[in-house]
């Protein structure tokens, strides 16, 4: 990757996001508000898991009913990829962050089990290529011109369809891609997301453009907010996951559409959250004795790989080290992902998108990171990874596996298998999945995503439902942890009966806010909390 520039200052930073504050407000939107059917999440998380995860699944069934009554959008959407590979053309998938991530396993479930003959007819990309796979980089997230740049180099063309899937409706980067498929072909363009239509347009000029553009086609999955405030990585990429993951398996499968998504319901429904509680016991207790833990798949290495990569930005915790960065334990991640079998770090990438990593170069006038094939296989998930981090001090306590299937031999029918052990403690389950690939991968999201989310509430990583320990890397998350440090900053003032505190929350004044997430942003390491850490800057 090329060398980053000099960062802004606090107060540069703060009248940047003031001058382009109003394109980033989205606390109204329906997938950024509290859910307040979680509103005590963490005190459940720590006194009673057995409610928490009852009430983390509420949450994620909930959602998926809106998939329900969708044969319309499906059928068009099957029709519109049907033409698009009758024409000997592709089709793309553009997300980012957790959608840019459920792209790209998408792309990997369809070369799985592609339609015969098109292979490669299914191409994915996201907001900083796959080396975003396991690092976000907001610089990307917030450009659409780098979205239209991205998708022409991946060799878009005339007859090729574009797919863009972003749960707010807003991403810059998303729309920017979505802008330039109508410009460049005359097939269909879609747009997918969660919010309500016309409250987005309202609020968001470019979404507004977007829906209004004559070649785009769009559907809105209206779910109720997130199980954990603004963390879209959970319900919303689930429901777009399954949606348009439904779409492509009727395409290779000719099983339609809603039966996929009838039975992931079902598999759903069917599967006891409290299950889990033991492996997030495990893994919470290694975290709160500052131990290392891996997580340990090959059958199912690209779920688990998404999961705890989206852990880093959401949760504070330390994300993937690479071999280029300075390794030593201070830097190191509490969790790694090693893929058995894999000799290579290559071949544990081949592994995961079921192709060779693309990587991504932008022309040095758009002013952003080249990111080069070394850059993205410096993260080797083959196999000796506990070696490997042995050599700068981390010792592994607990290993976690999960895979797909038959696993050991002892059960006859597909599963989602998970074994957790460290020196005292085992805890091994099987639990039913289906045999369809998408609906297996969709079944492990909804598990890892609880047991990830519960453990790190379990740990004190969130407040009630808030995500006071994001990482503000790009324009939506400062608008988030704004918003989450004006309710800190209430709630504190309320409870200390400090005036100056309440009367500065209540204000319509950004600028002490951004000014001391900033700061914090600058102080903390990359396991400590932004927003709590800006807090404490408030009230000196």
């Amino acid at each position: 990757m090329s060398t980053p520039r000099t960062p802004p200052t606090v107060l540069q930073r703060t009248n940047d996001f003031l001058a382009t504050g109003p394109q980033f407000r989205l606390g109204s939107l329906v997938t950024e508000s509290p859910n307040p059917s979680t509103h005590d999440l963490s005190i459940a998380c720590q006194n009673d898991l057995s409610r928490a995860v009852d009430m983390f699944k509420f949450v994620e069934l909930d959602a998926l009913e809106t998939l329900k009554n969708t044969d319309h959008v499906a059928h068009d959407l099957v029709l519109s990829i049907e033409r698009c590979f009758a024409q000997n053309r592709r089709v793309f998938l553009c997300g980012c962050g957790a959608t840019g991530r459920l792209a790209l396993v998408l792309e990997s479930i369809w070369r799985q089990a592609p339609k015969p003959g098109h292979l490669e007819s299914v191409v994915a990309f996201t907001a900083g290529g796959d080396y975003a796979l396991v690092r976000s980089l907001g610089v990307f997230e917030d450009r659409p011109d780098l979205g239209a740049k991205h998708l022409l180099d991946l060799g878009f063309e005339d007859g090729d369809m574009l797919i863009a899937i972003t749960e707010g409706g807003e991403t810059p980067f998303v729309l920017g891609a979505l802008d330039q498929a109508t410009k460049s072909s005359r097939s269909d363009s879609w747009l997918f997301f969660c919010n309500p239509p016309d409250l987005l347009k309202k609020l968001v000029e470019r979404s507004r453009r977007a829906m209004e553009n004559p070649g785009v086609k769009w559907h809105a999955f209206e779910t109720d907010p997130m199980a954990l405030t603004g963390s879209t990585r959970l319900q919303a990429s689930s429901v777009l996951m399954a949606f348009v993951g439904a779409c492509l398996r009727e395409v290779a499968t000719a099983q339609k559409a809603s039966w996929i998504i009838s039975e992931l319901i079902d598999r759903v429904t069917q599967m006891d959250p409290s299950v889990f509680i033991p492996l997030i016991e495990i893994e919470s207790l290694a975290h709160l004795r500052n131990e290392f833990t891996l997580h340990r798949s090959r059958s199912a290495a690209m779920p688990v790989l998404t999961d705890t990569t989206e852990r880093a930005p959401t949760f504070s915790l330390a994300p993937f080290e690479s071999s280029v960065d300075t390794t030593s334990i201070e830097n190191a991640s509490r969790t790694y992902l090693e893929i058995p079998r894999a000799k290579s770090s290559l071949e544990a990438w081949h592994h995961l998108l079921r192709r060779d990593p693309r990587p991504f170069r932008a022309p040095s006038e758009m002013r952003a990171p080249t990111i080069d094939l070394g850059s993205t296989i410096a993260f080797d998930f083959s196999d000796g990874v506990t070696a490997r981090r042995k050599r700068y001090g981390v010792e592994t306590s607990t290993v976690i596996d999960v895979e797909f299937g038959d696993y050991d031999g002892t059960t006859p029918d597909p599963t989602l298998f998970f074994r957790a052990a460290n020196s005292v403690t085992k805890f091994e389950t099987h639990v039913p999945a289906s045999r369809d690939p998408l609906i297996r991968q969709s079944q492990m999201k909804y598990a890892l995503n609880l047991q990830s989310t519960i453990t790190m509430g379990r740990i004190g990583r969130f407040h009630g439902n808030l995500m006071t320990f994001v990482r503000p890397t790009n324009n939506k998350l400062i608008d988030r942890a704004l918003r989450t440090l004006r309710i800190l900053a209430l709630e504190k003032a309320r409870a200390t009966g400090d005036p100056r505190l309440e009367n500065l929350a209540i204000a319509q004044d950004d600028e002490p806010f951004l000014n001391a997430i900033f700061e914090a942003f600058d102080s903390v390491t990359a396991d400590q909390p932004v927003a709590l850490k800006a807090l404490e800057i408030l009230t000196r």
